[in-house]
């Protein structure tokens, strides 16, 4: 995949593995998050055979992982939608089951208030998730790379088919931080951006990562 920014020289994005975008020009890394985010025409993506695709279509723009939307609200509706299809009949059936038999203590209980007051039972599976208040473990909400890893493996088992893009992951990740989400973006063959704005010396990357650097006069360094 060619990713193009203005009048830049064009980057190779891999079809898996880590790529960083280290910048120290304002203006650059203003234009790529917007751009990112479908908010400007400054990028331009192609496939490998110069097809044109759509950048709010290709890309998912997560940002900071610790600073940008809770990704409980940015991905539960995929998890809660799998889940409900691909639940098997004997599980579904031992939800139900036990739904029903919590529906029965409750009506047994209330028969006790002496009112005409009823139950409607509604066998509605996203209806009971969404009563149970299902949700990540809320551990992973405060470690950057725990956040980063779950975007990962959401985008694998549910074949998202867009490319995730973080921002400001240099403030959070020493080198060893850097080198497990490269090898877990290999290992869930999927494609990952950083972008970051600060100064390419500043980063405790490996050599292995993929790395392209424009600096404060915007001028290309690779």
């Amino acid at each position: 995949m060619i990713l193009s920014y203005l009048t830049h020289k064009k980057w190779t994005l891999p079809d898996s593995g880590v790529t960083v975008i280290t910048l120290q020009s304002p203006i650059a890394y203003r234009d790529l998050v917007q751009g990112f985010k479908g908010e400007n025409n400054l990028l331009l993506c192609s496939d490998g055979d110069f097809n044109s695709l759509e950048i709010t279509k290709t890309f998912d723009f997560v940002g900071d992982p610790l600073l940008s939307e809770n990704i409980s609200k940015r991905y539960l509706t995929f998890v809660v939608n799998n889940y409900v299809k691909t639940i098997d009949e004997e599980n579904r059936n031992k939800v139900f089951k036990a739904y029903y038999n919590l529906e029965t203590v409750l009506h047994d209980s209330l028969l006790l208030e002496n009112l005409p007051i009823d139950i409607d039972f509604n066998e509605d599976l996203k209806k009971l998730l969404k009563l149970l208040e299902i949700h990540f473990d809320r551990s992973i909400l405060t470690n950057p790379y725990a956040i980063i890893e779950t975007v990962l493996k959401i985008h694998q088992n549910y074949d998202l088919g867009t490319i995730p893009v973080f921002c400001n992951v240099a403030h959070y990740f020493d080198e060893q931080e850097w080198q497990e989400v490269a090898n877990l973006a290999m290992e869930v063959n999927s494609s990952v951006i950083f972008l970051e704005f600060t100064n390419p010396q500043n980063l405790k990357i490996s050599k292995n990562i993929t790395c392209y650097y424009v600096d404060q006069d915007l001028v290309d360094w690779y």
